[in-house]
């Protein structure tokens, strides 16, 4: 792992994609080939932005990621490697080597460019996130809520897809509400096809319940 890890850290100069930074490494065979698994949310609006017509799938080899759409290599646990930030802030997660989870957060104000999360103080270094009109796609996007419960100072909802996949919204306030002097949500998205791989296991069999009851 440690050599994948020193591809993907190279690939600006060598042009190295995830796919050579992982080859020295073994994995177990995908459960279901690649071409017949889900699309990972979000995937097909990203791809019509870069105009390649290229998107990831869960249960895909995660050497298929394109180095250059890798922005950042994030801790899992005591493990660094198994996930990781992608160009369009989505984090992916292959702790076997297929990707089984992805992650997104969509906030109504995300800072500037030039700044830093933590170097945020001022409504002027924020400015309105593009990427937050998709909330209003959830329902084409994620599928339609069939749960919803309050949850830790907000609320979290359940969707699931015909294709299967499903994912968990946690709903909470912005985080810079007071800094901008206004009231807005933001929406913190886990998508997988298994149950197991959303996490928050003492949250998700009740929603799963509900969404059974229908």
């Amino acid at each position: 792992m440690l050599k994948a890890i020193k591809a993907v850290f190279s690939r600006r100069s060598g042009g190295v994609t995830l796919a050579l930074a992982i080859a020295s490494v073994s994995f177990a065979p995908a459960a279901v080939a690649a071409d017949k698994t889900p699309i990972v949310p979000f995937e097909k609006y990203y791809a019509d932005q870069r105009g390649d017509g290229k998107y990831l799938r869960f249960n895909a080899f995660s050497g298929e990621i394109p180095g250059k759409r890798i922005k950042a290599l994030l801790r899992s646990g005591q493990v660094i490697g198994d996930r990781i930030l992608l160009s369009e802030d989505v984090a992916v997660y292959f702790p076997d080597g297929y990707i089984v989870q992805s992650q997104a957060r969509f906030g109504k104000y995300v800072p500037k460019a030039n700044i830093k999360t933590e170097g945020v103080s001022k409504r002027d270094h924020l400015t309105e996130n593009p990427r937050y009109a998709l909330v209003e796609r959830f329902d084409t996007i994620l599928g339609r809520e069939c749960a919803r419960t309050e949850y830790a100072n907000g609320f979290a909802a359940l969707r699931i897809k015909p294709d299967g996949v499903m994912s968990l919204v946690l709903e909470t306030s912005g985080l810079y509400d007071q800094i901008v002097d206004e009231k807005t949500t933001t929406y913190s998205v886990t998508s997988a096809v298994q149950p197991d791989f959303i996490g928050n296991q003492g949250l998700m069999p009740e929603l799963m319940a509900q969404c059974r009851r229908g």
